[in-house]
């Protein structure tokens, strides 16, 4: 399956006609032959090619679709692909959301209006996908033990319940001190709950990547332009693509004095508890919908 005319349509209005790395203008003017260079590739940030970098084997999956594409000069494409150690997946969904943000923000660019998009191509494809290549260096031999053991799923799974109730008793205070808003919250497929707001979701979701290790867990905070059904699908809305305004994915560990916690998967110095990093990310979920 080929990249669409549609998507392509999509992706590069999105862009602004930039490189999302080094900005630069991907159509120049003609030139002395009257002949408009283009300079811009579409990108896949998961390949679709077994051997290629960041590749995942995913079960439904549009490769070619919007979401998983990334429009970039030829320079900076080869760069990704050579460096794929230093450009993991999320690392490129964070480009490409800062990107497509300073586009709408900057240049004043919108994407174009199609009524036979459908708003659940990929987005949530890509956001449960989200996953990393390496394993946690764990300091502390006797924590690690337990770490990585069904014993240690099931402290996983202790804090997650804990998050769930935590996000579950925000809501509730919010909606006691301001009635005035209808908030929802929803359960989802993967244990925890989704909060929708004003057009936007909360995604709160935790991932078991084995049913008897604790080190493949880890939990997953999304941001999102759009509504989403229980499933974890988009709303049916053909005039609205949903896009991915945040994400954060934090890995199930345990720091130097031995307390399990969730660790932030780009800078594993951050380490937070579960109260910590429900409070900062549904404070932040709720600041951005109501700025």
């Amino acid at each position: 399956m080929a990249i669409s005319d549609r998507t392509r349509k999509i992706i590069w209005a999105r862009s602004g006609n930039r490189c999302a790395i080094c900005q630069i203008e991907l159509v120049q003017e003609k030139d002395p032959y009257n002949v408009h260079l283009n300079l811009g590739e579409e990108c896949h940030i998961i390949s679709k090619q077994p051997k290629g970098p960041r590749y995942f084997q995913i079960t439904d999956f549009d490769y070619d679709g919007g979401d998983n594409l990334l429009l970039l000069c030829c320079n900076h494409h080869k760069m990704i692909d050579e460096q794929s150690e230093s450009f993991p997946l999320e690392k490129l969904i964070q480009i490409k959301i800062n990107h497509e943000n300073w586009v709408k923000s900057t240049l004043g660019v919108s994407e174009p209006t199609d009524t036979t998009v459908n708003a659940q191509n990929h987005l949530i494809n890509l956001i449960g996908f989200v996953s990393s290549k390496h394993d946690i260096e764990m300091n502390i031999q006797s924590s690690k033990q337990i770490y990585n053991t069904e014993k240690g799923l099931q402290l996983a799974f202790t804090e997650v319940e804990s998050i769930q109730s935590q996000i579950t008793s925000m809501v509730q205070a919010i909606q006691k001190s301001s009635p005035q808003y209808r908030i929802e919250v929803r359960n989802n497929n993967n244990r925890i709950c989704d909060i929708r707001f004003k057009g936007f979701t909360f995604l709160a979701q935790f991932y078991q990547a084995y049913s008897n290790v604790a080190h493949d867990s880890y939990l997953l905070f999304g941001i999102v332009d759009g509504l989403f059904r229980p499933n974890g699908m988009a709303e049916d809305t053909a005039f609205h693509m949903p896009h991915l305004l945040d994400i954060i994915r934090l890995d199930f560990t345990v720091n130097d004095e031995g307390v399990f916690g969730w660790a932030d998967q780009t800078n594993k110095s951050n380490f937070y508890s579960s109260k910590e990093i429900t409070y900062i990310w549904v404070t932040k979920f709720f600041k951005r919908v109501l700025q």
